[in-house]
């Protein structure tokens, strides 16, 4: 059953420039729901795990290791609120469909669509966002939003773990040659990262925590990719390249 939410609240906040971490390693500038309302927010139990995109009115998009081994009745999704896991509509998941190609270290293919078992209300802050129909351009502007992950040990800080990871963000960012990313990523171990020409790199200026896994790149107002890997560092980040998985994302999302 949909659920509709209602919480008012103020927090102060350590307010970030788009490009300038703040105390608790997060970058990005506050955003409201309603200018990037395809956003969703992922729970298993009352754990926050990751970020979704909403494609029609029945389908969330998200990496598949956040949806790996979860059981479908404690997996719920929030969209519609700008605070994570509070305020705006909850539905619950149905089914999940993974990317046949899913593999551990493979983050070209790591995608899984999220069937809801009730269908979404469109409204001004709850909209669909339409799969990109071009390989990116390394020159676009892109811009990335979400909930984001903080330091190693920010968590102990007040209000790192209860307030600036529960404030939705953006950032314009700078696409990087996916060619060359998974060099410029480091090996623990000498293990490759799995990076592939199906992902898009994103450069980092400075030591930042990325947003949490499946969490989108938009270009032209269209979605190109989600999150598949970042961490708190310098190292590029890996997104998936939707170009490539648009007719598999097609097929399998047909809003009924």
């Amino acid at each position: 059953m949909l659920q509709t939410v209602c919480l008012l609240f103020l927090v102060i906040i350590p307010w970030s420039a788009s490009g300038a971490p703040d105390k608790c390693g997060i970058v990005g500038e506050q955003v409201m729901i309603k200018d990037v309302p395809w956003m969703a927010s992922i729970r298993f139990d009352k754990r926050i795990i990751c970020n979704g995109v909403i494609l029609n009115t029945k389908y969330i998009l998200t990496t598949s290791n956040c949806m790996r081994k979860r059981a479908l009745s404690r997996l719920k999704l929030s969209v519609g609120s700008s605070s994570r896991g509070t305020g705006g509509t909850e539905v619950g998941v149905c089914k999940v469909t993974y990317h046949p190609q899913v593999g551990k270290k493979n983050f070209g293919s790591n995608l899984a669509l999220m069937n809801l078992c009730e269908a979404l209300k469109l409204t001004d802050s709850i909209k669909e966002i339409q799969v990109i129909d071009k390989e990116p351009d390394l020159k676009a502007k892109a811009t990335t939003s979400g909930w984001s992950t903080i330091m190693w040990g920010a968590s102990l800080r007040e209000p790192c773990e209860t307030v600036s990871a529960y404030v939705l963000r953006k950032l314009d960012v700078n696409l990087h040659d996916p060619n060359s990313c998974s060099k410029d990523r480091k090996r623990w171990f000498n293990i490759s990262s799995g990076d592939t020409v199906q992902n898009i790199c994103v450069t980092r200026k400075t030591e930042s925590c990325s947003f949490d896994k499946g969490a989108p790149m938009v270009i032209d107002g269209k979605l190109a990719g989600i999150l598949a890997l970042g961490d708190c560092s310098k190292e590029p980040e890996v997104f998936i390249n939707l170009f490539h998985h648009k007719a598999w994302l097609e097929s399998n999302s047909k809003d009924k």
